[in-house]
Protein backbone atom coordinates (compact mmCIF):
# COMPACT_ATOMS: atom_id res chain seq x y z
CA UNK A 1 0.00 0.00 0.00
CA UNK A 2 1.16 3.55 -0.75
CA UNK A 3 1.11 6.04 2.14
CA UNK A 4 2.02 9.73 2.09
CA UNK A 5 3.17 11.33 5.34
CA UNK A 6 2.91 15.13 5.32
CA UNK A 7 4.53 17.47 7.83
CA UNK A 8 7.19 20.05 8.57
CA UNK A 9 10.70 19.07 7.50
CA UNK A 10 12.72 22.18 8.38
CA UNK A 11 14.94 19.66 10.13
CA UNK A 12 14.51 15.91 10.25
CA UNK A 13 10.95 15.10 11.31
CA UNK A 14 11.67 12.12 13.55
CA UNK A 15 7.98 11.41 14.10
CA UNK A 16 7.34 10.87 10.38
CA UNK A 17 10.63 9.04 9.92
CA UNK A 18 9.89 6.57 12.71
CA UNK A 19 6.43 5.92 11.23
CA UNK A 20 7.96 5.46 7.79
CA UNK A 21 10.43 2.84 8.99
CA UNK A 22 7.64 0.91 10.75
CA UNK A 23 5.46 0.98 7.63
CA UNK A 24 8.31 -0.03 5.35
CA UNK A 25 9.02 -2.94 7.67
CA UNK A 26 5.49 -4.09 6.78
CA UNK A 27 6.32 -3.72 3.07
CA UNK A 28 4.34 -0.54 2.48
CA UNK A 29 5.59 2.20 0.13
CA UNK A 30 5.95 5.51 1.94
CA UNK A 31 6.72 9.04 0.80
CA UNK A 32 7.42 11.92 3.17
CA UNK A 33 6.04 15.15 1.71
CA UNK A 34 7.45 18.34 3.32
CA UNK A 35 4.86 20.98 4.27
CA UNK A 36 6.88 23.73 5.91
CA UNK A 37 4.52 26.67 5.50
CA UNK A 38 1.35 27.87 3.78
CA UNK A 39 3.17 28.62 0.54
CA UNK A 40 3.97 24.91 0.08
CA UNK A 41 0.25 24.09 -0.17
CA UNK A 42 -0.12 23.77 -3.95
CA UNK A 43 3.09 21.76 -4.34
CA UNK A 44 2.08 19.39 -1.53
CA UNK A 45 -1.34 18.76 -3.09
CA UNK A 46 0.22 18.08 -6.48
CA UNK A 47 2.84 15.72 -5.06
CA UNK A 48 0.20 13.74 -3.16
CA UNK A 49 -2.03 13.49 -6.23
CA UNK A 50 0.91 12.34 -8.38
CA UNK A 51 1.85 9.71 -5.79
CA UNK A 52 -1.81 8.63 -5.43
CA UNK A 53 -1.55 6.99 -1.98
CA UNK A 54 -4.35 5.07 -0.32
CA UNK A 55 -3.60 6.92 2.95
CA UNK A 56 -2.47 10.51 3.54
CA UNK A 57 -1.22 11.15 7.07
CA UNK A 58 -1.01 14.75 8.28
CA UNK A 59 1.38 15.60 11.13
CA UNK A 60 -0.64 18.23 13.04
CA UNK A 61 1.64 18.94 15.98
CA UNK A 62 1.36 22.68 16.48
CA UNK A 63 -1.70 24.79 17.29
CA UNK A 64 -0.29 27.68 15.26
CA UNK A 65 -0.40 25.62 12.05
CA UNK A 66 -3.70 23.85 12.65
CA UNK A 67 -5.67 25.87 10.10
CA UNK A 68 -3.04 25.32 7.41
CA UNK A 69 -3.36 21.54 7.70
CA UNK A 70 -7.16 21.73 7.67
CA UNK A 71 -6.95 23.82 4.52
CA UNK A 72 -4.58 21.23 3.05
CA UNK A 73 -7.05 18.42 3.78
CA UNK A 74 -9.88 20.38 2.13
CA UNK A 75 -7.67 21.24 -0.84
CA UNK A 76 -6.78 17.58 -1.33
CA UNK A 77 -10.47 16.67 -1.43
CA UNK A 78 -11.33 19.56 -3.76
CA UNK A 79 -8.55 18.40 -6.08
CA UNK A 80 -10.00 14.91 -6.33
CA UNK A 81 -8.10 12.91 -3.70
CA UNK A 82 -10.29 9.93 -2.66
CA UNK A 83 -7.98 8.17 -0.21
CA UNK A 84 -8.14 8.06 3.59
CA UNK A 85 -6.96 11.21 5.38
CA UNK A 86 -5.77 10.76 8.96
CA UNK A 87 -4.29 13.47 11.16
CA UNK A 88 -2.05 12.91 14.17
CA UNK A 89 0.06 14.76 16.70
CA UNK A 90 -0.84 16.64 19.90
CA UNK A 91 -2.98 19.35 18.30
CA UNK A 92 -5.03 16.89 16.25
CA UNK A 93 -5.43 14.36 19.06
CA UNK A 94 -6.43 16.90 21.71
CA UNK A 95 -9.03 18.41 19.36
CA UNK A 96 -10.09 15.20 17.62
CA UNK A 97 -13.87 15.40 17.99
CA UNK A 98 -14.02 19.05 17.02
CA UNK A 99 -11.87 18.55 13.93
CA UNK A 100 -13.95 15.62 12.71
CA UNK A 101 -17.17 17.59 13.25
CA UNK A 102 -15.91 20.73 11.55
CA UNK A 103 -13.93 19.23 8.65
CA UNK A 104 -15.45 16.41 6.63
CA UNK A 105 -12.16 16.03 4.74
CA UNK A 106 -10.67 14.13 7.69
CA UNK A 107 -11.60 10.46 8.03
CA UNK A 108 -9.82 9.76 11.31
CA UNK A 109 -7.51 11.15 13.98
CA UNK A 110 -4.65 9.20 15.55
CA UNK A 111 -4.73 9.68 19.32
CA UNK A 112 -1.20 8.57 20.24
CA UNK A 113 2.19 7.86 18.70
CA UNK A 114 1.77 6.91 15.07
CA UNK A 115 3.79 3.77 14.36
CA UNK A 116 1.22 1.20 15.46
CA UNK A 117 -1.75 3.32 14.40
CA UNK A 118 -0.61 3.73 10.79
CA UNK A 119 0.39 0.07 10.46
CA UNK A 120 -2.98 -1.09 11.83
CA UNK A 121 -4.84 1.41 9.65
CA UNK A 122 -3.07 0.12 6.53
CA UNK A 123 -4.16 -3.42 7.45
CA UNK A 124 -7.77 -2.47 8.29
CA UNK A 125 -8.63 0.42 6.00
CA UNK A 126 -12.07 -1.03 5.34
CA UNK A 127 -12.80 -1.74 9.02
CA UNK A 128 -11.85 1.32 11.07
CA UNK A 129 -13.44 -0.05 14.23
CA UNK A 130 -10.58 -2.58 14.32
CA UNK A 131 -7.88 0.11 14.52
CA UNK A 132 -6.93 0.76 18.13
CA UNK A 133 -6.10 4.32 19.10
CA UNK A 134 -8.04 6.28 16.49
CA UNK A 135 -11.10 8.50 16.59
CA UNK A 136 -13.09 8.28 13.36
CA UNK A 137 -16.31 9.29 11.65
CA UNK A 138 -18.81 6.51 11.09
CA UNK A 139 -20.81 6.24 7.89
CA UNK A 140 -23.80 7.83 9.66
CA UNK A 141 -21.68 10.87 10.59
CA UNK A 142 -21.30 10.02 14.28
CA UNK A 143 -17.90 10.12 15.96
CA UNK A 144 -16.36 7.09 17.66
CA UNK A 145 -13.10 6.69 19.57
CA UNK A 146 -11.59 3.22 19.54
CA UNK A 147 -10.09 2.10 22.85
CA UNK A 148 -6.59 0.71 23.06
CA UNK A 149 -3.14 1.90 23.99
CA UNK A 150 -0.86 2.27 20.96
CA UNK A 151 2.31 3.91 22.31
CA UNK A 152 5.13 1.36 22.51
CA UNK A 153 6.29 0.78 26.08
CA UNK A 154 9.63 -0.57 24.87
CA UNK A 155 11.17 1.96 22.49
CA UNK A 156 13.88 -0.55 21.53
CA UNK A 157 11.28 -2.49 19.54
CA UNK A 158 10.97 0.35 17.03
CA UNK A 159 13.10 0.24 13.86
CA UNK A 160 15.43 3.20 13.51
CA UNK A 161 13.94 6.20 11.67
CA UNK A 162 14.60 6.25 7.94
CA UNK A 163 17.34 8.58 6.74
CA UNK A 164 17.79 10.08 3.31
CA UNK A 165 19.96 13.19 3.28
CA UNK A 166 21.47 15.26 6.05
CA UNK A 167 21.89 18.95 6.68
CA UNK A 168 25.43 19.93 7.51
CA UNK A 169 27.39 22.67 9.24
CA UNK A 170 30.93 23.35 8.01
CA UNK A 171 30.77 20.11 6.04
CA UNK A 172 29.78 18.08 9.12
CA UNK A 173 26.48 16.16 8.75
CA UNK A 174 23.94 16.62 11.56
CA UNK A 175 21.28 14.10 12.56
CA UNK A 176 18.35 14.35 14.95
CA UNK A 177 18.02 11.53 17.48
CA UNK A 178 16.09 10.75 20.65
CA UNK A 179 16.97 8.74 23.73
CA UNK A 180 13.50 8.99 25.27
CA UNK A 181 9.90 9.94 24.60
CA UNK A 182 7.71 12.10 26.78
CA UNK A 183 8.56 14.21 29.79
CA UNK A 184 8.58 13.64 33.53
CA UNK A 185 7.13 17.06 34.45
CA UNK A 186 3.70 18.63 33.90
CA UNK A 187 4.20 22.29 33.01
CA UNK A 188 1.02 24.34 32.77
CA UNK A 189 1.65 25.45 29.18
CA UNK A 190 2.90 22.19 27.63
CA UNK A 191 0.65 19.89 25.62
CA UNK A 192 3.09 16.95 25.58
CA UNK A 193 2.05 15.63 28.99
CA UNK A 194 -1.64 16.26 28.19
CA UNK A 195 -1.28 14.29 24.97
CA UNK A 196 0.28 11.31 26.73
CA UNK A 197 -2.10 11.52 29.68
CA UNK A 198 -4.98 11.15 27.23
CA UNK A 199 -3.54 7.75 26.30
CA UNK A 200 -3.79 6.62 29.92
CA UNK A 201 -0.20 5.43 30.30
CA UNK A 202 3.01 6.72 31.90
CA UNK A 203 4.36 9.23 29.38
CA UNK A 204 8.12 8.98 29.97
CA UNK A 205 10.08 6.08 28.46
CA UNK A 206 13.77 5.65 27.63
CA UNK A 207 15.71 3.66 25.08
CA UNK A 208 18.46 1.33 26.25
CA UNK A 209 22.06 2.48 25.90
CA UNK A 210 22.72 -0.42 23.52
CA UNK A 211 19.88 0.67 21.24
CA UNK A 212 20.93 4.32 21.22
CA UNK A 213 24.56 3.48 20.45
CA UNK A 214 23.57 1.07 17.68
CA UNK A 215 21.77 3.91 15.90
CA UNK A 216 24.61 6.37 16.53
CA UNK A 217 27.10 3.80 15.25
CA UNK A 218 25.17 3.50 11.99
CA UNK A 219 24.88 7.26 11.60
CA UNK A 220 28.56 7.80 12.43
CA UNK A 221 30.20 5.05 10.40
CA UNK A 222 27.78 4.69 7.45
CA UNK A 223 26.60 8.27 6.98
CA UNK A 224 29.49 10.28 8.41
CA UNK A 225 27.31 12.08 10.96
CA UNK A 226 29.36 14.07 13.46
CA UNK A 227 26.74 16.33 15.05
CA UNK A 228 23.98 14.67 17.08
CA UNK A 229 20.98 16.84 17.90
CA UNK A 230 19.11 15.08 20.71
CA UNK A 231 15.43 16.03 20.44
CA UNK A 232 14.31 14.64 23.79
CA UNK A 233 11.95 16.95 25.66
CA UNK A 234 14.48 16.59 28.46
CA UNK A 235 17.74 14.75 27.82
CA UNK A 236 18.21 14.05 31.52
CA UNK A 237 16.54 11.62 33.93
CA UNK A 238 14.57 12.88 36.97
CA UNK A 239 17.25 11.61 39.36
CA UNK A 240 20.65 13.28 38.89
CA UNK A 241 22.64 10.23 40.03
CA UNK A 242 20.79 7.97 37.62
CA UNK A 243 21.33 10.51 34.85
CA UNK A 244 25.09 10.58 35.51
CA UNK A 245 25.24 6.79 35.51
CA UNK A 246 23.37 6.68 32.19
CA UNK A 247 25.74 9.21 30.63
CA UNK A 248 28.76 7.22 31.88
CA UNK A 249 27.37 4.07 30.26
CA UNK A 250 26.73 5.98 27.04
CA UNK A 251 30.28 7.38 27.05
CA UNK A 252 31.82 3.95 27.56
CA UNK A 253 29.71 2.40 24.80
CA UNK A 254 30.50 5.18 22.32
CA UNK A 255 34.24 4.77 22.89
CA UNK A 256 33.92 1.02 22.46
CA UNK A 257 32.32 1.54 19.03
CA UNK A 258 34.93 4.05 17.89
CA UNK A 259 32.51 6.98 17.95
CA UNK A 260 34.80 9.87 18.74
CA UNK A 261 35.14 13.60 18.09
CA UNK A 262 31.42 14.30 17.88
CA UNK A 263 29.28 17.28 18.87
CA UNK A 264 26.16 16.91 21.00
CA UNK A 265 23.21 19.31 21.37
CA UNK A 266 20.48 18.71 23.96
CA UNK A 267 17.47 20.27 25.67
CA UNK A 268 17.29 20.31 29.45
CA UNK A 269 15.52 21.63 32.53
CA UNK A 270 17.62 23.82 34.85
CA UNK A 271 17.06 21.48 37.80
CA UNK A 272 18.64 18.67 35.74
CA UNK A 273 22.03 20.35 35.34
CA UNK A 274 24.81 19.19 37.64
CA UNK A 275 28.55 19.82 37.64
CA UNK A 276 29.39 16.11 37.29
CA UNK A 277 27.08 15.44 34.35
CA UNK A 278 28.11 18.62 32.56
CA UNK A 279 31.82 17.83 32.88
CA UNK A 280 31.26 14.34 31.46
CA UNK A 281 28.99 15.49 28.63
CA UNK A 282 31.45 18.24 27.71
CA UNK A 283 34.14 15.59 27.39
CA UNK A 284 31.77 13.59 25.17
CA UNK A 285 31.15 16.57 22.88
CA UNK A 286 28.37 18.62 24.44
CA UNK A 287 28.50 22.07 22.83
CA UNK A 288 24.89 23.29 23.07
CA UNK A 289 22.09 23.23 25.66
CA UNK A 290 18.71 24.78 25.07
CA UNK A 291 17.75 25.46 28.68
CA UNK A 292 14.14 25.59 29.83
CA UNK A 293 14.43 28.76 31.91
CA UNK A 294 10.88 29.99 31.10
CA UNK A 295 10.66 32.55 33.92
CA UNK A 296 12.93 34.11 36.54
CA UNK A 297 10.18 35.07 38.98
CA UNK A 298 9.21 32.59 41.69
CA UNK A 299 5.60 33.68 41.14
CA UNK A 300 5.89 33.00 37.42
CA UNK A 301 7.54 29.62 37.95
CA UNK A 302 4.74 28.64 40.32
CA UNK A 303 1.99 29.77 37.96
CA UNK A 304 3.61 27.85 35.11
CA UNK A 305 3.87 24.75 37.33
CA UNK A 306 7.56 24.46 36.56
CA UNK A 307 8.49 22.76 39.86
CA UNK A 308 11.77 24.61 39.61
CA UNK A 309 13.42 27.36 41.67
CA UNK A 310 15.35 30.42 40.58
CA UNK A 311 18.38 28.92 42.36
CA UNK A 312 18.24 25.99 39.93
CA UNK A 313 18.26 28.39 36.97
CA UNK A 314 21.17 30.48 38.22
CA UNK A 315 23.14 27.36 39.12
CA UNK A 316 22.51 25.75 35.73
CA UNK A 317 23.61 28.84 33.81
CA UNK A 318 26.68 29.18 36.00
CA UNK A 319 27.74 25.58 35.36
CA UNK A 320 27.10 25.71 31.61
CA UNK A 321 28.97 29.00 31.27
CA UNK A 322 31.84 27.63 33.32
CA UNK A 323 32.24 24.78 30.83
CA UNK A 324 31.97 27.20 27.91
CA UNK A 325 28.85 25.61 26.40
CA UNK A 326 26.53 27.43 24.03
CA UNK A 327 23.43 27.91 26.12
CA UNK A 328 20.26 29.59 24.85
CA UNK A 329 16.90 30.00 26.52
CA UNK A 330 13.40 31.42 26.18
CA UNK A 331 11.57 33.52 28.76
CA UNK A 332 7.81 33.24 29.09
CA UNK A 333 7.60 36.82 30.37
CA UNK A 334 3.81 36.86 30.30
CA UNK A 335 1.21 34.48 31.72
CA UNK A 336 -2.32 35.23 33.03
CA UNK A 337 -1.22 36.16 36.57
CA UNK A 338 1.90 38.18 35.71
CA UNK A 339 2.39 41.29 37.87
CA UNK A 340 4.58 44.33 37.24
CA UNK A 341 7.00 43.20 39.93
CA UNK A 342 7.37 39.86 38.09
CA UNK A 343 8.31 41.75 34.93
CA UNK A 344 10.85 43.77 36.86
CA UNK A 345 12.40 40.60 38.28
CA UNK A 346 12.69 39.16 34.77
CA UNK A 347 14.27 42.38 33.52
CA UNK A 348 16.87 42.14 36.29
CA UNK A 349 17.48 38.56 35.23
CA UNK A 350 18.07 39.63 31.62
CA UNK A 351 20.45 42.30 32.86
CA UNK A 352 22.45 39.82 34.96
CA UNK A 353 22.47 37.06 32.32
CA UNK A 354 23.46 39.28 29.42
CA UNK A 355 26.06 36.90 27.98
CA UNK A 356 23.70 34.12 26.83
CA UNK A 357 21.45 34.28 23.74
CA UNK A 358 17.77 34.51 24.68
CA UNK A 359 14.27 35.18 23.42
CA UNK A 360 10.98 36.02 25.13
CA UNK A 361 7.26 35.59 24.51
CA UNK A 362 3.97 34.79 26.23
CA UNK A 363 2.87 31.41 27.58
CA UNK A 364 0.49 30.27 24.86
CA UNK A 365 -2.61 28.15 25.40
CA UNK A 366 -2.87 24.60 24.06
CA UNK A 367 -5.70 22.10 24.35
CA UNK A 368 -5.64 19.80 27.36
CA UNK A 369 -3.05 21.82 29.31
CA UNK A 370 -3.35 23.08 32.87
CA UNK A 371 -3.32 26.61 31.50
CA UNK A 372 -6.29 25.95 29.23
CA UNK A 373 -8.24 24.27 32.00
CA UNK A 374 -7.54 27.12 34.42
CA UNK A 375 -8.58 29.83 31.94
CA UNK A 376 -11.68 27.88 30.94
CA UNK A 377 -12.69 27.37 34.57
CA UNK A 378 -12.32 31.11 35.27
CA UNK A 379 -14.27 32.05 32.15
CA UNK A 380 -11.23 33.81 30.67
CA UNK A 381 -10.45 31.56 27.72
CA UNK A 382 -10.90 33.51 24.50
CA UNK A 383 -10.69 32.64 20.80
CA UNK A 384 -11.30 29.18 19.34
CA UNK A 385 -9.37 25.93 19.32
CA UNK A 386 -7.18 27.15 16.44
CA UNK A 387 -6.14 30.29 18.26
CA UNK A 388 -6.98 30.12 21.98
CA UNK A 389 -6.30 33.44 23.65
CA UNK A 390 -6.45 35.30 26.96
CA UNK A 391 -5.79 38.67 28.53
CA UNK A 392 -3.49 39.17 31.47
CA UNK A 393 -5.37 39.85 34.71
CA UNK A 394 -3.29 42.94 35.49
CA UNK A 395 -4.23 45.65 32.99
CA UNK A 396 -0.80 47.29 33.00
CA UNK A 397 0.90 43.96 32.37
CA UNK A 398 -1.57 43.28 29.56
CA UNK A 399 -0.71 46.63 27.95
CA UNK A 400 2.99 45.83 28.42
CA UNK A 401 2.48 42.53 26.59
CA UNK A 402 0.59 44.13 23.72
CA UNK A 403 3.25 46.80 23.23
CA UNK A 404 6.14 44.32 23.48
CA UNK A 405 4.43 41.78 21.23
CA UNK A 406 4.00 44.38 18.48
CA UNK A 407 7.34 46.11 18.91
CA UNK A 408 9.41 42.89 19.03
CA UNK A 409 7.38 40.86 16.55
CA UNK A 410 10.06 40.54 13.86
CA UNK A 411 12.90 40.27 16.36
CA UNK A 412 11.21 37.44 18.29
CA UNK A 413 9.03 35.46 15.92
CA UNK A 414 10.51 35.73 12.46
CA UNK A 415 12.60 32.65 11.56
CA UNK A 416 15.38 35.05 10.59
CA UNK A 417 14.69 37.35 13.56
CA UNK A 418 17.52 38.92 15.50
CA UNK A 419 17.13 36.76 18.61
CA UNK A 420 17.31 33.55 16.56
CA UNK A 421 20.25 35.01 14.66
CA UNK A 422 21.95 35.77 17.98
CA UNK A 423 21.65 32.10 18.88
CA UNK A 424 22.92 31.09 15.44
CA UNK A 425 26.11 33.13 15.71
CA UNK A 426 26.95 31.58 19.08
CA UNK A 427 25.96 28.13 17.77
CA UNK A 428 28.38 28.48 14.83
CA UNK A 429 31.19 29.70 17.06
CA UNK A 430 30.88 26.83 19.55
CA UNK A 431 30.59 24.26 16.77
CA UNK A 432 33.84 25.51 15.23
CA UNK A 433 35.37 25.55 18.69
CA UNK A 434 34.48 21.88 19.06
CA UNK A 435 35.92 20.72 15.72
CA UNK A 436 38.38 23.40 14.61
CA UNK A 437 39.63 25.23 17.71
CA UNK A 438 42.90 26.21 16.01
CA UNK A 439 41.17 28.51 13.50
CA UNK A 440 39.61 30.62 16.25
CA UNK A 441 41.30 33.23 18.36
CA UNK A 442 40.53 35.54 21.22
CA UNK A 443 39.55 38.37 18.88
CA UNK A 444 36.77 36.41 17.17
CA UNK A 445 35.60 35.13 20.53
CA UNK A 446 35.37 38.67 21.88
CA UNK A 447 33.44 39.78 18.79
CA UNK A 448 30.93 36.96 19.23
CA UNK A 449 30.53 37.79 22.91
CA UNK A 450 30.20 41.48 22.10
CA UNK A 451 27.45 40.78 19.54
CA UNK A 452 25.47 38.68 22.02
CA UNK A 453 25.82 41.31 24.73
CA UNK A 454 24.88 44.17 22.43
CA UNK A 455 21.80 42.33 21.20
CA UNK A 456 20.69 41.47 24.72
CA UNK A 457 21.44 44.96 26.04
CA UNK A 458 19.45 46.50 23.21
CA UNK A 459 16.49 44.24 24.01
CA UNK A 460 16.89 44.95 27.73
CA UNK A 461 16.91 48.69 27.11
CA UNK A 462 13.79 48.60 24.90
CA UNK A 463 11.90 46.43 27.38
CA UNK A 464 12.94 48.80 30.18
CA UNK A 465 11.58 51.76 28.21
CA UNK A 466 8.28 49.92 27.81
CA UNK A 467 8.25 49.12 31.53
CA UNK A 468 8.78 52.75 32.52
CA UNK A 469 6.11 53.94 30.12
CA UNK A 470 3.51 51.39 31.23
CA UNK A 471 4.23 51.94 34.91
CA UNK A 472 3.37 55.63 34.66
CA UNK A 473 0.92 56.03 31.77
CA UNK A 474 -2.76 56.84 32.22
CA UNK A 475 -4.31 53.66 30.81
CA UNK A 476 -7.25 55.62 29.39
CA UNK A 477 -4.93 57.53 27.02
CA UNK A 478 -5.33 55.16 24.07
CA UNK A 479 -3.85 57.49 21.46
CA UNK A 480 -0.75 58.07 23.60
CA UNK A 481 -0.30 54.31 24.07
CA UNK A 482 -0.72 53.68 20.35
CA UNK A 483 1.82 56.33 19.41
CA UNK A 484 4.32 54.96 21.92
CA UNK A 485 3.81 51.45 20.56
CA UNK A 486 4.58 52.60 17.01
CA UNK A 487 7.62 54.50 18.24
CA UNK A 488 8.94 51.42 20.05
CA UNK A 489 8.44 49.28 16.95
CA UNK A 490 10.53 51.73 14.94
CA UNK A 491 13.25 51.81 17.63
CA UNK A 492 13.42 48.03 17.96
CA UNK A 493 13.50 47.50 14.20
CA UNK A 494 16.15 50.20 13.67
CA UNK A 495 18.40 48.75 16.37
CA UNK A 496 17.82 45.29 14.98
CA UNK A 497 18.95 46.28 11.50
CA UNK A 498 22.26 47.58 12.78
CA UNK A 499 22.83 44.52 14.93
CA UNK A 500 21.87 42.22 12.07
CA UNK A 501 24.64 43.66 9.91
CA UNK A 502 27.09 43.11 12.75
CA UNK A 503 25.97 39.49 13.11
CA UNK A 504 26.07 38.78 9.37
CA UNK A 505 29.65 40.07 9.26
CA UNK A 506 30.50 37.70 12.09
CA UNK A 507 28.92 34.74 10.29
CA UNK A 508 30.88 35.61 7.15
CA UNK A 509 34.11 35.81 9.13
CA UNK A 510 33.45 32.47 10.84
CA UNK A 511 32.74 30.91 7.43
CA UNK A 512 35.88 32.49 6.05
CA UNK A 513 37.95 31.16 8.95
CA UNK A 514 36.63 27.69 8.18
CA UNK A 515 37.26 27.94 4.43
CA UNK A 516 40.79 29.24 4.97
CA UNK A 517 41.56 26.95 7.89
CA UNK A 518 44.74 25.64 6.30
CA UNK A 519 46.20 29.10 5.81
CA UNK A 520 48.16 30.77 8.55
CA UNK A 521 47.23 34.44 8.88
CA UNK A 522 49.69 37.09 9.89
CA UNK A 523 48.87 40.45 11.33
CA UNK A 524 48.80 43.34 8.85
CA UNK A 525 48.60 47.05 9.72
CA UNK A 526 45.12 48.52 9.35
CA UNK A 527 46.47 51.85 8.04
CA UNK A 528 49.56 53.44 6.59
CA UNK A 529 50.03 55.64 9.67
CA UNK A 530 53.63 55.67 10.87
CA UNK A 531 55.31 57.32 13.80
CA UNK A 532 58.34 59.33 12.76
CA UNK A 533 59.48 61.01 15.97
CA UNK A 534 59.51 57.96 18.17
CA UNK A 535 61.01 54.56 17.45
CA UNK A 536 59.36 51.18 17.87
CA UNK A 537 61.80 50.46 20.66
CA UNK A 538 60.50 53.53 22.46
CA UNK A 539 56.84 52.56 21.92
CA UNK A 540 57.33 49.09 23.31
CA UNK A 541 59.89 50.27 25.83
CA UNK A 542 62.39 47.72 24.54
CA UNK A 543 65.56 49.70 25.25
CA UNK A 544 68.09 48.10 27.51
CA UNK A 545 67.69 51.15 29.72
CA UNK A 546 64.00 52.09 29.93
CA UNK A 547 63.24 55.76 29.41
CA UNK A 548 61.50 57.62 32.26
CA UNK A 549 57.75 57.68 31.92
CA UNK A 550 57.54 61.50 31.91
CA UNK A 551 59.96 61.59 28.97
CA UNK A 552 58.00 58.87 27.17
CA UNK A 553 54.73 60.73 27.72
CA UNK A 554 56.26 63.94 26.31
CA UNK A 555 57.46 62.06 23.23
CA UNK A 556 54.01 60.59 22.63
CA UNK A 557 52.29 63.96 23.00
CA UNK A 558 54.63 65.43 20.37
CA UNK A 559 53.30 62.85 17.88
CA UNK A 560 49.65 63.81 18.21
Amino acid sequence: MKIALIGAELEENLGLRYITSSLEKENHTVRIVPFNDFYDLENVVQEVLNFSPEIAGLSMVFTSRGKEFCLLADKLRDSGYKGHIIAGGPFAALNANQLLKDFSSFDSIGMGEGESILCKLADNLDELSAVAGITFRRSDGSIKQNPGFTNPEDLDTLPFPVRSKFHDYFGLPIASIITSRGCWRYCAFCSIHAWYKQSGKIPFRTRSIENIVAEMKQLYHEYGVRIFNFQDDNFYLPDSKQALSRFQQLNTALKREGIDKIAIAVKARPDSITEESTALLKEMGLFRVFLGVENASENGLKNLNRKCKIEHIINALSILNKYDIHVAYNLLLFEPHTKMEDLQINLRFLENQINNPQNFCRAEVHAGTLLEKSLSKDGKLLGDYFSPDYRLNDQRCDIFHQIANYAFHDRNFNNSGLHYFNMQVDFYYHLLQRFYPDILNQTIRSRVRNFIRKTNLDTFQMLSEIYDFVENVDLTQNELIQNFTLEMRNEVDAGGRELRVMGETLIDDLDSSFRNRNERKQWMPKSEYTIEKISLEDILNLRSTPIPYDEFKTMMNQNR
